[in-house]
């Protein structure tokens, strides 16, 4: 029941803050009444400065959840949200949006990253299936619903309460994280050690633990020196956070270039962004692979067969099926490839779109917390560096390119390169177990995880 609550709690805010990080490009449309510059600056200020606070958030923040432990980072992350988001809501000046995004994004970095840690420390692997595609759903359907959000806000108010509104239920939100736990295996062993020896002064008791104590020298290796390593050292790292990164930037993309295209085909801006919702669908439909998989997993477990990380890789190849041809499909029946297309016709495209997303996301981000376990949380920081600054500029990529006027060719340019993706989970099957052997990183995580981990997670 705890993990229950703990694991429901942390996925929420997820879910919350994403939903908050898509509302920049409607929020910055609105915004050109109130600040008197322009569109791209807007943008700029209200999507790009978000996640370049994530980008830099992701990277030194969540990794010293390696260090002092899970539910403190997200106490301070969930309190930081909300104070940055008030500052949006009442910013008199363009420089005000642009701080309190930044802050925004620093802070929403850390329900991004520590999950992965949170979840592998309480659930084995046969459990991590569901845990991992709940958190991928959660976010997928955050960066979809976040325009919906935005719409239905504005037509009832104001740009503005938008962040009125993200300040209010993530201050509640970090009251209901007072009740959380910590979880990290290390630290609780720490805690109990510590616990033994005041009850037994006289005994010598010694334990393992990857956690050095933290001084500012350790804390500047861990938390920096680790994830910046990682990111440009770990092969496996530098594909999937490339991968990851262009897959989650297309939703980005539709951001600010969906609306348009539906508004083309005689659908007002508010009833523009419902499309957003059949990314839903396709998030929600992706489930259903997964009970296959996971009676696979628990027979392999039944027999003592020892789980790898690619005997999860199956779904990147449907997922990435899925993107490239929901892809291809939007643009050939969105202005300019086709102006007379009925609106279910894209709308319908949206729901593979969706599905591989969210699949490539959640088979990626499993394959890194298995093949990084313990120090999943510092392997996710190069991973949410990379992806954050492409969501950045994809925004900005979309009003500059998909604008009344346009020739198809960026639209097929965006479905090529989803095409190409179909070809990489090949490679995985070929070369991924052995780009983990040769990894001394990867390898030293499986082995510290075997002397740290603790019982519970076989639960």
């Amino acid at each position: 029941m705890r993990k229950s609550y703990d694991t429901s709690l942390v996925l929420f805010v997820e879910f919350y803050t994403t939903v908050i990080s898509t509302t920049g490009a409607a929020a910055a449309e609105l915004a050109l009444h109130d600040f008197g510059v322009s569109k791209m600056t807007l943008l700029v200020a209200f999507s790009l400065m978000y996640q370049l606070g994530q980008a830099v958030g992701g990277l030194v923040i969540p990794p010293s959840s390696d260090l002092f432990g899970r539910r403190m980072p997200y106490l301070l992350s969930c309190a930081l949200f909300s104070v940055s988001c008030l500052v949006v809501g009442i910013a008199p000046h363009i420089s005000a949006v642009f701080v309190g995004r930044f802050f925004s994004g620093l802070a929403s970095a850390v329900p991004s990253v520590v999950v992965s840690g949170t979840v592998e420390d309480q659930f084995n692997t046969e459990r991590r299936v569901w845990i991992v595609l709940l958190w991928n759903a959660a976010a997928t359907a955050g960066l979809a619903f976040g325009p919906v959000y935005a719409s239905c806000i504005i037509e009832a108010s104001s740009w503005r309460w938008i962040f009125y509104s993200a300040a209010i239920g993530t201050a509640a939100g970090n009251v209901l994280l007072l009740g959380i736990r910590e979880s990290r295996p290390s630290k609780l062993l720490a805690q109990k050690i510590a616990i033994l020896r005041t009850r037994y002064p006289a005994a010598e008791l010694m334990y393992h633990t990857p956690d050095p104590f933290p001084t500012f020298r350790v804390f500047v290796e861990i938390v920096l020196v680790r994830s910046t390593v990682m990111m440009v050292t770990e092969p496996v790292l530098i594909i999937i956070s490339s991968i990851s990164a262009v897959s989650w930037g297309i939703i980005y993309l539709f951001t600010e270039s969906l609306t348009a295209a539906f508004t083309e085909l005689g659908l007002s801006r508010t009833e523009a962004s419902w499309p957003f919702l059949a990314l839903i669908i396709g998030v929600l439909l992706d489930a259903v692979p997964h009970i296959w998989e996971v009676k696979t997993l628990r027979a392999k477990r039944e027999r003592k067969i020892r789980i790898e990380p690619e005997d999860k890789i199956f779904g990147f190849t449907y997922g990435t099926i899925a993107l490239a041809a929901g892809l291809w499909w939007f643009y050939a029946t969105t202005p300019p490839a086709r102006s007379s297309a009925h609106p279910l016709l894209p709308t319908a495209a949206l729901i593979p779109i969706g599905f591989g997303v969210n699949e490539i996301a959640y088979t990626l981000s499993g394959y890194l917390t298995d093949t990084y376990t313990v120090y999943a949380a510092s392997a996710f920081a190069g991973l949410a560096f990379v992806r954050a600054v492409v969501a950045g500029i994809a925004p900005l990529i979309g009003h500059a390119l998909f604008t009344q006027g346009r020739s198809v060719v960026p639209g097929y340019v965006v479905a090529a390169v989803g095409t190409v993706f179909c070809g990489v989970p090949f490679v995985f099957y070929k070369v991924g177990r052995r780009m983990s052997e040769r990894s001394p990183f990867a390898k030293y995580s499986v082995e510290v995880d075997r002397l740290t981990g603790l019982d519970h997670r076989e639960d």
